[in-house]
């Protein structure tokens, strides 16, 4: 190692006499808080070459990056990185002061030292020159909210406009809007879009679709279009132009990550394709978008429009929809009120995307979907629909309707009680939410949920679940084993009697078996299993030759849960009940 004394600097001082050199060993200081510095002619001295000697007592030549680095050097910087990253002997870092680049070869005396800074000096300064001559110089701009659309005739208007039209609207983000959650492949694919038209020099509009906008306060809230609209701020953020949009408030932790993460990978994108800071107004000038603009009235007559759209992002599910609804009823007054049941809806709906990834079904979608909305329908002896596309959900949970003479009252958070708006419907889902949490914990749901799984199985443990969690929710734990056996006994007759299942023929019987009607009028656990065994005594298996292998794999299934529970069963009879 070459030690740094008054002897190495004279050494460098003769070797480079074209470049200022400054010494930095203090008095009685220790040899690692020594340092000589070599600078750059036209930089200032944040950007240099530096010998110093590091903690583990290494000698080692380095190009420094410090004081506001970032913001003056990144473009130079990720240059510099794409120019060198087939070099074995250099290796850049972020560190304490800046950015720099290390070369690896230890310096042991003062010919290495020559050799090394020498050779650092040529390579980068030459690729400085180089570099510094095509990076775009541009003044960053800051767009300022004064943008107005005027209003046409009726409560909705379309207009056709430029983006540069669109981010001198005054845009917000309504605290019932769904998360910003743009992944990686979806970012890529408009920014691939937008370079590729911008690279036929073609004056011709670039569509990006509808996006939808509900004006009201002198704001434009977005509707739809958040995750275009966001990132497309970001791009533009990249390239020195300041829009109003990112001084919205993203409530969510989730939505905050994806955008830090998205405004890194479009910063990694600009600097492969440096051409985006030469199109800057063309970007504004040929993006275009169809807009939809709601004039000071309700929200849902978005939904119709925005269901026949074909936009990139993730489409509005009915627990999106269900929660701009229903926060339209909290009055504007209580804002805090309104923040805050955006929040624990935001945070229900990023937990179940937890456990999504685990392969499971949201707690969320099992209880309202899965086990309330069936429960609902079988108390009113209607059809369970359970197809996708027609948002089911959202309309079996919307405000049911009410006379202005008369307010609603008397709240007990029944499953089947007509649903009021606002505070009371998010009050709702989370009194039945913390239900299912606490069913989900019970010995009787979790064997049964684990003993029966797969294909048309599963269907036929859904609906004892539900009928079983109708039960919980009056009667809680009292006689639950009971509840369960009965209550598979009868469900299962319908496996026992048809070689096929089919869904839909499933839950219709189990919605005539009327065990939710009868859970809903008795009035103790006893009249309830009193009832129900009557209808298990009624039913009957068939014999084992005309039982084919998946049903006798269900009446096995059935007894083992049955045997797993008989300690608990108080009912002598329901012991042997599935056997």
């Amino acid at each position: 190692m070459l030690y740094i004394n008054d002897w190495s600097i004279r050494f460098l001082k003769d070797r480079f006499p074209n470049h200022d050199i400054e010494a930095h060993s203090p008095s009685g200081s220790w040899q690692t808080s020594r340092y000589i510095q070599v600078y750059l002619a036209g930089y200032d001295n944040n950007v240099h070459f530096e010998y110093r000697i590091d903690s583990n007592w290494n000698g080692r030549v380095e190009l420094h990056f410090e004081g506001d680095w970032e913001s003056k050097y990144g473009v130079l910087i990720d240059r510099l990185m794409n120019s060198t990253q087939n070099s074995e002997d250099l290796n850049w870092s972020e560190w304490c002061c800046g950015y720099r680049c290390q070369h690896s070869r230890k310096i042991n005396s003062p010919e290495e030292l020559q050799l090394t800074l020498s050779y650092m000096m040529e390579l980068f300064e030459k690729l400085i020159r180089k570099l510094t001559s095509n990076i775009p110089s541009f003044e960053e701009q800051v767009i300022e909210c004064d943008g107005t659309l005027p209003q046409q005739q009726g409560s909705v208007d379309i207009y056709e406009k430029k983006y540069g039209e669109i981010i001198r609207l005054p845009l917000a983000i309504p605290n019932y809007q769904r998360l910003y959650c743009w992944e990686e492949r979806n970012v890529k694919c408009l920014l691939d879009d937008i370079l590729e038209h911008l690279g036929r020099n073609s004056s011709t509009p670039y569509r990006l679709g509808t996006i939808i906008l509900h004006s009201h306060n002198g704001k434009f809230d977005i509707i739809d279009g958040q995750q275009r609209l966001v990132t497309l701020a970001l791009l533009l953020s990249e390239l020195g132009v300041q829009t109003s949009l990112l001084e919205e408030e993203f409530s969510s932790r989730r939505s905050i990550e994806y955008v830090a993460y998205n405004k890194h990978l479009i910063h990694e994108y600009i600097q492969k394709h440096m051409s985006f800071h030469d199109n800057i107004e063309k970007l504004k000038s040929v993006l275009e978008f169809s807009v939809l603009v709601l004039q000071n009235t309700s929200i849902d007559l978005a939904y119709t429009f925005f269901s026949n759209q074909n936009s990139r992002g993730v489409s509005l599910t009915d627990y999106d929809l269900l929660k701009a609804h229903h926060l339209r009823y909290i009055p504007s007054s209580f804002e805090q009120q309104s923040k805050h049941s955006a929040e624990v809806w935001n945070k229900m709906i990023e937990d179940g995307r937890k456990e999504e990834d685990q392969t499971t079904t949201p707690n969320y979608v099992r209880t309202l979907d899965t086990y309330i909305y069936r429960l609902r329908k079988w108390m009113r002896k209607k059809d369970c629909d359970d197809s996708n596309n027609n948002y089911r959900i959202k309309h079996e949970y919307e405000a049911a309707p009410t006379v202005e003479e008369i307010p609603a009252f008397g709240e007990k958070f029944y499953f089947n009680e007509p649903i009021q708006g606002g505070t009371h419907f998010f009050s709702y889902v989370q009194q039945h939410l913390n239900k299912y949490n606490t069913f989900s914990q019970t010995d009787e749901y979790i064997v049964l949920h684990n003993a029966i799984q797969g294909g048309s199985n599963q269907w036929y443990r859904d609906a004892i679940e539900s009928i079983l969690f109708c039960y919980f929710l009056k009667f809680g734990n009292y006689y639950l084993s009971d509840a369960l056996v009965v209550i598979m006994r009868i469900l299962l007759q319908h496996r026992y009697n048809n070689e096929r299942a089919i869904k839909a023929s499933i839950l219709q019987y189990a919605g005539d078996t009327e065990l939710v009607l009868i859970i809903d009028q008795a009035t103790s656990p006893t009249f309830f299993l009193a009832e129900a065994r009557n209808i298990a005594k009624e039913l009957s298996y068939p014999s084992r030759q005309k039982m084919t292998p998946i049903m006798r794999a269900m009446r096995i299934k059935a007894s083992n849960i049955n045997k797993s529970f008989e300690r608990n069963i108080v009912v002598e009879s329901f012991k042997n009940l599935n056997r």
